[in-house]
């Protein structure tokens, strides 16, 4: 296709229909693969490697496979990286009535680490999976030792009107009956940044994961209950944490400013790495500078 942008370029590419066949075979064939029971959940967590636990906390509609290029390189700097899907996302159940609140999701990590016998990690938290971190830094310090915080949804949605929108159950329904599949490639293409560092797999695997039970079920229960009273209070504390945190910010990101991710900055003392060409999804697009950046921080605490 002469003169075509990537994005035309991506579109015109068949995709898999079996989603990243290199991921399915890293569960396969290097990942400690299983399931843990946290209360009345039953969450898919995928580990590798040992040394110091590195809990790695997926975003809004994501899975473990966000970790997919991290992953490895983790164990490989001498740590035990551990991911898992939140209710309804990737392989973990969703029970009914869950609610995705900050605070409820934060709960659901505390106890997945309870459930793994782990009682201090650092933590690498992406998009709300930072907020998550936040969280944590802020009401559970104790249980952290270094935390880095990836593009992290860390104040108001800019979008609230649709949230308070989401939380009327008719336009909830609506919401997920107009979602699916084809969603997928539109919004990877917005959070990569650049969109020549986009694969056909990784737009096949989130196709794939959009067609499961209960999916779009949870992406639209979080954007629902993420933005709550216990996110508000947290933001209120950010300055009263003492936990080191670290963020990486990609600076293509069309969903975090820069405006918002210094004002994180300034209220929390937290280091900043920028990775250029990146999107908010920055551990994947770049993982290479992403992974340095990371590894340098946890290993400098030992």
């Amino acid at each position: 296709m002469p003169n075509a942008s990537p994005t035309d370029r991506l579109l015109s590419i068949p995709f898999p229909l079996t989603g990243d066949l290199g991921w399915k075979k890293f569960l396969e064939t290097e990942a400690h693969v299983h399931f843990a029971t946290v209360g009345e959940h039953r969450l898919r967590v995928v580990e590798v490697g040992v040394g110091e636990p590195v809990l790695l906390v997926h975003g809004l509609g994501d899975s473990a496979y966000t970790w997919h290029r991290n992953l490895r390189a983790l164990a490989e700097a001498g740590f035990r990286a551990v991911a898992y899907d939140h209710p309804g996302c990737g392989k973990s159940a969703l029970p009914a009535g869950f609610r995705f609140g900050v605070d409820d999701l934060t709960r659901l990590a505390l106890g997945l680490l309870d459930a793994l016998d782990i009682e201090r990690a650092h933590l690498v938290g992406s998009s709300m999976g930072g907020g998550i971190g936040l969280q944590l830094a802020i009401n559970r310090p104790q249980r952290l030792r270094r935390v880095v915080l990836v593009t992290p949804t860390c104040y108001h949605a800019i979008f609230r009107p649709f949230v308070y929108l989401l939380r009327c159950p008719p336009i909830c329904a609506l919401c997920r009956h107009l979602g699916g599949p084809w969603l997928a490639g539109p919004v990877l293409r917005s959070v990569y940044g650049d969109p020549a560092l986009l694969t056909p797999q990784v737009v096949a695997q989130y196709r794939m994961a959009a067609r499961r039970p209960k999916y779009l079920q949870a992406f639209t229960g979080m954007l629902r209950d993420y933005w709550n009273h216990a996110f508000a209070e947290t933001v209120r504390s950010y300055r009263e944490t003492r936990v080191p945190l670290h963020v990486v910010w990609g600076a293509q990101d069309v969903w975090i400013s820069a405006r918002c991710v210094q004002r994180l900055v300034a209220d929390t003392g937290a280091g900043l790495t920028v990775i250029a060409g990146a999107g908010h999804l920055a551990q994947q697009a770049r993982p290479e500078p992403f992974n340095e950046a990371v590894i340098c921080f946890l290993g400098s605490g030992r």
